[in-house]
């Protein structure tokens, strides 16, 4: 299953929900998932493996998958704004190759994190920058990190905006993260105890947190996908 199918997929799912569909991501994934899980579990057996093994090998696939469709849906979402406002979208993917445009190559030095002899690009699904062809110049706008949960990998993202605002050079670029949230980490403000570890941590350190779900605790970081537009206008 490639991205132009799940795409097909999610404009019949826009045409269902309207301007909430990207507040749904999280079912529509779940609705995604078990289509994918029936055609790879078909393929695996077409292999030879037993209908568990194919099963099994199936939904170990899909951790990788979810998050490259998750990052096919933002990108999709945010395309038509990006291009009116004269916003370039890459990833780090595309940073780490070997031969890079003039465009790229001063896009990424303009990130590169520094560990005294080592140089490393901070994890960014999506990177959404401005360049000034005529002057040969770069400007980063944001990273937006992309997850569909946490539980123990929420420290990653906020790693990296500390390290990039250690450096005057990389200091200002925004992090921001969108998620579903589908384990609820960091979603709620109250609780027994309080807001959970993640969400503590996450809000306190990132730029701003769009959530693609519906219910959630709003703060002045944690806010509808929605809002992720208005915010971006305020720093192009």
């Amino acid at each position: 299953m490639d991205f132009q199918i799940v795409k097909e997929k999610f404009q019949e799912f826009e045409k269902e929900h309207g301007k909430d569909a990207f507040l749904k991501v999280d079912a529509f994934l779940e609705e995604i998932k078990e289509e994918y899980l029936k055609i790879m579990t078909k393929e695996f057996m077409g292999r030879g493996e037993s209908q568990n093994e194919a099963h099994n090998k199936a939904r170990q696939s899909w951790r990788p998958k979810v998050g490259s469709f998750l990052e096919s849906l933002v990108k999709y979402m945010i395309e038509e704004f990006c291009k009116d406002s004269n916003i370039k979208i890459t990833s780090d993917k595309k940073l780490k190759k070997r031969e890079l445009s003039k465009e790229l190559s001063l896009l990424r030095s303009m990130m590169v994190v520094h560990f005294n002899d080592y140089s490393l690009l901070p994890d960014a699904d999506l990177i959404l920058y401005k360049y000034d062809e005529k002057n040969e110049k770069v400007t980063v706008i944001c990273i937006l990190s992309l997850k569909t949960s946490f539980r123990e990998r929420f420290t990653e993202t906020p790693y990296w905006k500390l390290k990039l605002k250690e450096d005057p050079r990389t200091e200002n670029i925004k992090v921001f993260m969108i998620t579903p949230d589908n384990t609820d980490e960091i979603s709620y403000s109250s609780s027994k105890n309080g807001p959970r570890k993640a969400r503590i941590i996450m809000e306190y350190e990132l730029d701003g947190i769009y959530m693609a779900r519906e219910e959630f605790d709003v703060s002045s970081k944690i806010k509808s996908l929605h809002d992720l537009f208005e915010d971006l206008k305020k720093i192009i």
